[in-house]
């Protein structure tokens, strides 16, 4: 099988040249089995995985952040590629869902073992994104495949805020490594209220729909983290045909405060102002008049209505270890 890497070239420098030594070092042992290319503009990644999805027997990996997965994810949905993920981001969050510590922390071992063959694929679920404007018309630059988690409201200003913390410090460690905990704090002290509805049929045997339309947040997983290690839903499985669903109802400073610390750690589940539950399709509507900004594995979106649907074994994904 050809491996094909596709490295994000604005990944952390430090990352970038662990990744390269390592590179370096097994493909030696592997000569001619494998091709490095490195992203020159937006949109690079997902356009190298498309091509690839076209060949026979190629593993496509995945070189860098959530957003570098993200691409090749939906490159490769409902293809027979499979795909492979080495992490080189910041939070690199989805991988907290499908390795263990060593391989997240060691890009060589997750070479070693890409070029070694030591991994096996699994069938594995994604999110159809779909989004829609006030006429009902689809917003296809808003709608998308999500392998990780999507979500609505703080959280997303949130992500735009330590976004704009990461790119006006890109060679600072600590700002990477403290950007969205920081930027959470932050705003909490701001606008905490997103006018939004919601709809799902659930696994509970609760109400379809949400009886109140004011909320801090949503969030439709996936897998189990997002947002530099918070864990909206712990239970979260990449396998299971289900959506993982979690809203936070719009309380004060106080209280979220209180909330902010149980649903960094994934315990905010049992609190009345915690809605948990699982779904296969869930629809989120705005309310009031503003439309609804969110966003999907760190890439952002907006769009009046969205709808949310799992589809089973939808992305073949390579787990390291046999």
């Amino acid at each position: 099988m050809k491996k094909l890497f596709i490295v994000n070239s604005r990944a952390d420098s430090k990352a970038l040249a662990r990744f390269k030594a390592a590179y370096s070092q097994y493909s030696e042992e592997h000569p001619g089995e494998s091709q490095t290319i490195f992203t020159e503009f937006a949109g690079h990644a997902s356009e190298v995985a498309g091509k690839a999805a076209t060949e026979d027997d190629v593993l496509v990996v995945a070189c860098g952040g959530d957003g570098t997965i993200h691409e090749v994810a939906n490159a490769l949905a409902e293809s027979k590629t499979p795909m492979a993920v080495i992490p080189l981001g910041t939070g690199n969050d989805f991988t907290r869902s499908v390795m263990n510590e060593d391989h997240r922390t060691d890009c060589g071992l997750c070479v070693r073992d890409v070029l070694e063959n030591n991994f096996r694929i699994k069938n594995t679920d994604l999110i159809k994104v779909t989004s829609f404007d006030r006429d009902g018309n689809r917003i296809d630059s808003s709608s998308a495949w999500c392998l990780n988690v999507a979500s609505i409201g703080l959280d997303t200003e949130v992500q735009l805020r330590a976004k704009g913390k990461v790119l006006a410090h890109p060679d600072s460690a600590f700002v990477r490594s403290t950007a969205y905990v920081t930027s959470a704090l932050g705003c909490i002290f701001g606008n905490r209220k997103f006018e939004f509805k919601y709809r799902a049929l659930r696994g509970d045997g609760k109400p379809a729909e949400s009886v109140k339309s004011v909320f801090t947040l949503i969030a439709v997983c996936n897998a189990s983290y997002y947002g530099d290690g918070f864990c909206p839903a712990p239970n979260a499985k990449i396998d299971d045909g289900l959506i993982n669903c979690c809203s936070i109802e719009s309380v004060n400073l106080f209280r979220s405060l209180f909330l902010l610390t149980k649903y960094k750690k994934g315990r905010h589940e049992g609190y009345k102002e915690a809605d948990v539950f699982v779904t296969t399709r869930l629809t989120v509507e705005a309310t009031g008049s503003r439309d609804l900004n969110g966003n999907y594995d760190g890439e952002d979106f907006s769009g009046h209505k969205v709808s949310f649907e799992c589809y089973p074994g939808a992305l073949k994904l390579a787990i390291y270890g046999q």
